[in-house]
């Protein structure tokens, strides 16, 4: 799954940005979604990325394709 990321970043770039909220600490940022996606960036060498900046407190994700229910 990693290397699909990889790859694809490699060959489109970021099709859905990574999600970040305002960290209570300073001026910092806390990453919300997309792990994966910036860890795959630094594989690659990048060192910026365009983010969505979440204004919500509430703990809302912001991938849609999780489903956390029981198959059964």
């Amino acid at each position: 799954k990693f290397k699909q990321i990889v790859s694809s970043i490699k060959e489109a770039g970021i099709v859905e940005p990574p999600v970040v909220s305002h960290s209570k600490s300073g001026g910092k940022y806390v990453l919300l979604d997309g792990h994966l996606r910036i860890e795959a960036l630094r594989r690659i060498g990048e060192t910026q990325v365009e983010c969505l900046i979440s204004t919500d407190d509430e703990a809302f994700t912001y991938n849609k394709y999780v489903n956390r229910l029981s198959p059964i």
